[in-house]
């Protein structure tokens, strides 16, 4: 039988139960196991072919990979969601869900253990409809740090063989599809002197002013991204300094400084454009401060994303707010300002979408989502993917 309305709900409160904070942002923490051996459990008593896959010599960090194939070959739809969260200082009772009107409150109550209940629910009436196709459900670890989950499954389905027709990633949206986010670079620049006695600053080659002209310069830069105008739906490219460093004591003239320097970009700019740019600046700063050598490593990088203007993640998008609109909902098309894996999937080649359902206080200490929301979305998403599915047989 169908699943009630509540079945998200309750699947939602005992995700919400298992602590699974990312040990990448908080030494020591729980980690995917439990979480994933919950759910593929669940999914394998639903008929899918389940394994967990992890990456070598790290069996905390453990990912989902369900697979169910059809009454009839067909199309192959991917339902994607992570099953980390962040930690949880501040939070008197993180993993206990409480509601309080129409809200469900619980670390990774929106972002996304409710997003991740959904496609588990949706993927399980899929399955009891006896859809034609495959249906492949990839719960992933590691998002919020360094996405270690999703290069793992994209890796496994490599190596399965198994290729997908589109990608829905049920990351919050409050149920509006978002069809672009930018992506990010992060840098590392050292800038290095020679140290001496503060009173003998003769001696030394001191880095302090090529530091302080160093955060000028990328303070104009950004300034300048922001008189630029390359997506109607994202806000402009940045470029930041998050962390700053200089010297090492006093009566020490600094002979090193240490700079994070963040450059988030959109689509239309390679990801590696601030690598470009920031050469640029640290090269003007050591002609004007002989002395003084720089160099900038890359740390991590993610390409921006956009959704596929046609094709089958355009025409599953269609189908999804086509039955959000018949749910009622009123969907707007979205830009999210920060990144989110549908890069890695669609680099991976496989079109993808994002929607989902949303609250509040993400990575806050008082993180919700809306139970309208939570539950509205099990039900479009199988319709739509049914739709999807149903459609390329017929054709």
């Amino acid at each position: 039988m169908p699943p009630g309305p509540d079945a998200v709900l309750d699947l939602t409160r005992e995700l919400i139960a298992l602590d699974s904070v990312n040990p990448g942002l908080v030494h020591g923490a729980a980690g995917e196991r439990d979480i994933a051996a919950h759910l593929a459990a669940r999914l394998a008593a639903s008929g899918f072919d389940v394994e967990l896959v992890a990456p070598p010599g790290d069996d905390a960090r453990v990912s989902v990979l369900g697979v169910w194939s059809g009454t009839e070959p067909g199309r192959t739809v991917v339902v994607n969601g992570h099953l980390d969260t962040v930690g949880v200082d501040g939070m008197d009772e993180p993993f206990a869900a409480r509601i309080e009107g129409d809200r469900l409150i619980g670390r990774g109550a929106s972002d996304m253990k409710g997003g991740v209940a959904g496609i588990v629910i949706a993927a399980e009436e899929l399955v009891r409809r006896g859809v034609p196709g495959r249906v492949v459900v990839a719960l992933v670890a590691d998002e919020e740090d360094a996405s270690v989950g999703a290069s793992v499954v994209l890796g496994r389905l490599r190596e399965r063989d198994i290729t997908a027709d589109a990608c829905v990633i049920a990351e919050p949206t409050w149920l509006d599809l978002a069809v672009a986010h930018r992506g990010f670079a992060l840098y590392e620049v050292t800038l290095t002197g020679r140290a001496a006695h503060s009173s003998q600053p003769e001696l030394a080659v001191d880095v302090m002013p090529a530091f302080a002209r160093l955060l000028a310069d990328v303070s104009r830069h950004d300034a300048a991204l922001r008189d630029v105008e390359l997506h109607p739906l994202l806000p402009h490219g940045s470029l930041m300094t998050t962390v700053a460093r200089a010297g090492s004591a006093p009566f020490t003239i600094a002979a090193r400084a240490e700079l994070s320097i963040e450059r988030r970009t959109v689509p239309g700019e390679p990801v590696d454009v601030g690598l470009d740019e920031l050469r640029a600046l640290v090269s003007a700063i050591g002609a004007e401060f002989p002395g003084v050598t720089a160099s900038v490593e890359t740390v991590v990088a993610r390409s921006p994303w956009q959704l596929d203007a046609s094709g089958p993640a355009a025409e599953l998008a269609d189908l999804l707010a086509g039955c959000l609109a018949s749910a009622g909902r009123d969907v707007g098309r979205i830009g999210a300002p920060y990144w989110m894996e549908s890069a890695l999937w669609q680099e991976a080649g496989v079109p993808t979408l994002v929607c989902g359902p949303a609250g509040g206080g993400l990575h806050a200490v008082d993180e919700w989502v809306d139970l309208e929301q939570l539950r509205v979305f099990p039900g479009v998403l199988t319709d739509a993917v049914e739709a999807f599915l149903r459609s390329a047989a017929r054709g």
